[in-house]
C-alpha cells in the first residue's frame, strides 16, 4: 500500500467542472445476477415500504414485509436503508444493516425505538488516521475518553456515529485497533471510506475498497432516522497507482437516483463523504442535479485536516477537522482548530450542531492570542474554527463596544509555534506545516482590556476577557 500520494494542501484537489456526459442508464441484462427474496419484520409485524439494495438495484417491501431484489453480478452486499422509527442494529460498535449475497439469509429483523426518533443526535468524526501503535494509543486514551465522557451526560440511545474516512493510514493491521476503540463508544457507527482506507488493485482483486468492505460492509449506502435521510458515498477515484482525485462513480449516481425516488422531498438529506464535494469533486454537478427538489441538504466531509463551512443556498457543507489533529503530532490541526469532532442534534427537520474539542468543554469555540507591537499597541488575533457567515465576532475595548473584528486569511499563531520550520514538530512527522485559513479575526489596540464576544448561528454566546496592560 505504498501508492498513496498524500496531498498536504486541499487546494491540490480542486479541479474544474467535469461532466461525464453519461446518463444513469438501466443496468444491462448481462450484468444482472440472481433474484433474492427476503422479509423485513419487527416482532412478527411486517414492515412495508422499506428499501433494500445491492448498490445497483433497489427493492421496496410490500405490505407483508416481503421484497424481491434483482442482484447485480458485482454486488458484494445487500443492505437495508434502515427505516425511521426502528433501532439501528449495533454489532460490536458498528451499524449492521447488510447481508452477504451468498449467505442465503436475506431477512432483516428490526426493533421499534422506545422514543420518537424525530429527535436524535449523531457524532461526526474526521480522519482518525492511525498509522502506528502510538497513534492508536492516543486515539484510545484521548479521543475515546473525551467522547465517552461527553456521552455520559447525553441520551446515549438517541446517538449514532459517522466516521468520515481515513480511519487508518494505509496500515490494514490497524483496522483491529480502530474497531476495538470505536466498539467501546457504545453507539452504532457508520463508516465512510477515505483514500487511506483503500488498497492496491491487483489482478486477483480489482476492487480497491475490497478490504474496507470486508470489515464494514458497503462503501456507499443510505439509512433513515426521523425525518432525515442519510446517504454515505465514496468520493475517491484512483486514476493510476499513485494518483487520486475527487469523483463519484456512475454506479453510485445510478443507485442514488433510484434511492432518492423513495424519499419525500420534505425530508432533510445528510450526505457523508471523505473528500469535500463543494470544491474537490469533479462531477459534483451531476450529484447536485440528483438532489434538486430537496430544500435542506447537509454535507459532512473530512480529508483536509482543517475545519471549514461552506454555505451555498440550501446546501451546507461541514468540512470537519480531525481527531488526529496534525497527524498525532500536536493538540491542534494545521489551521489551529483543536483536535475534536462534530456533534449534531436533529429535531424534526431542524439541524443544530457544534464542534467539540478534545479535553475542552463544549463552550470552547474560539482561541485568542495577543502579539505585542511597537508604541504600546497590541494585535489581538481570534481563531473561530467553526465560523460561518451567520456567526458574529465582536469586541469591546476598555468596556466600549467596537463592533465586529476584521476577518482575515492567514496562519494561526499557535500552529506556527508548533509546526513551522524544519525543526518542528519536534518528535516526529517533521513535514507537518501550518496551513492558511480564513476563520481568523483581528484588531490592533492600545486599550488596557479587551473583551471578545462570539455569537454562533444559533444565538449561543461565547466570551473571553483579555488583560493587556
Amino acid at each position: 500500500m505504498n501508492r498513496r500520494h498524500f496531498l498536504k494542501s486541499s487546494g491540490l484537489l480542486i479541479g474544474g467542472l467535469y461532466l461525464s456526459g453519461k446518463a444513469f442508464a438501466v443496468i444491462p441484462p448481462q450484468d444482472q445476477g440472481k433474484l433474492v427474496k427476503g422479509r423485513i419484520r419487527a416482532r412478527r409485524k411486517n414492515i412495508a415500504n422499506a428499501i433494500v439494495s445491492d448498490g445497483y438495484n433497489v427493492a421496496v417491501s410490500d405490505r407483508r414485509g416481503r421484497y424481491t431484489l434483482q442482484l447485480h453480478n458485482k454486488a458484494k452486499h445487500i443492505f437495508l436503508s434502515n427505516p425511521s422509527g426502528y433501532n439501528i442494529k449495533n454489532v460490536d460498535g458498528f451499524a449492521a444493516i447488510y447481508r452477504s449475497p451468498n449467505s442465503g439469509a436475506y431477512n432483516f429483523e428490526l426493533e421499534k425505538t422506545t422514543y420518537n426518533d424525530n429527535h436524535h443526535y449523531f457524532l461526526a468524526l474526521g480522519d482518525p488516521q492511525i498509522r502506528d501503535k502510538e497513534d492508536a494509543q492516543q486515539f484510545k486514551e484521548e479521543s475515546l475518553r473525551d467522547i465517552a465522557q461527553f456521552l455520559t451526560s447525553m441520551p446515549k440511545e438517541k446517538f449514532h456515529g459517522i466516521s468520515l474516512g481515513d480511519s487508518i493510514w494505509d496500515k490494514p493491521k490497524l483496522w483491529q485497533d480502530y474497531k476495538e476503540t470505536i466498539g467501546k463508544v457504545g453507539i452504532p457507527f457508520f463508516q465512510t471510506i477515505g483514500n487511506h482506507d483503500k488498497q492496491e488493485i491487483t489482478a486477483d482483486e480489482p476492487d480497491d475498497a475490497a478490504l474496507f468492505k470486508a470489515h464494514f460492509g458497503p462503501s456507499y449506502y443510505s439509512f433513515n432516522r426521523g425525518k432525515i435521510h442519510y446517504i454515505v458515498l465514496d468520493t475517491i477515484r484512483y486514476t493510476n497507482i499513485k494518483q487520486y482525485d475527487g469523483h463519484i462513480s456512475a454506479e453510485q449516481l445510478s443507485w442514488l437516483e433510484k434511492d432518492l425516488q423513495h424519499v419525500p422531498k420534505d425530508r432533510v438529506l445528510i450526505i457523508s463523504v471523505h473528500i469535500p464535494i463543494y470544491n474537490s469533486i469533479k462531477n459534483r454537478d451531476e450529484l447536485y442535479t440528483l438532489l434538486e427538489g430537496f430544500q435542506q441538504i447537509h454535507v459532512l466531509s473530512g480529508h483536509t485536516h482543517r475545519n471549514a463551512n461552506h454555505v451555498n443556498g440550501h446546501i451546507y457543507e461541514h468540512t470537519h477537522a480531525t481527531l488526529c489533529g496534525a497527524w498525532w503530532t500536536g493538540p491542534i490541526c494545521t489551521d489551529g482548530t483543536p483536535r475534536g469532532y462534530g456533534v449534531f442534534e436533529i429535531n424534526g427537520t431542524s439541524v443544530n450542531w457544534f464542534y467539540k474539542s478534545i479535553g475542552k468543554d463544549r463552550s470552547y469555540q474560539f482561541r485568542s492570542t495577543v502579539q505585542k507591537l511597537n508604541g504600546g499597541m497590541n494585535r489581538v488575533m481570534v481563531n473561530v474554527w467553526n465560523y460561518d457567515p451567520a456567526w458574529k465576532v465582536t469586541w469591546f475595548a476598555d468596556g466600549l463596544a467596537k463592533g465586529e473584528l476584521e476577518q482575515t486569511k492567514g496562519f494561526d499563531e499557535l500552529a506556527v509555534a508548533l509546526y513551522k520550520g524544519k525543526e518542528l514538530p519536534k518528535d516526529r512527522r517533521g513535514w507537518v506545516e501550518p496551513g492558511r485559513t480564513d476563520h481568523l479575526f483581528y484588531t490592533q489596540t492600545d486599550a488596557k482590556t479587551v473583551k471578545i464576544v462570539v455569537i454562533d448561528r444559533f444565538g449561543n454566546e461565547y466570551t473571553e476577557d483579555i488583560q493587556l496592560s
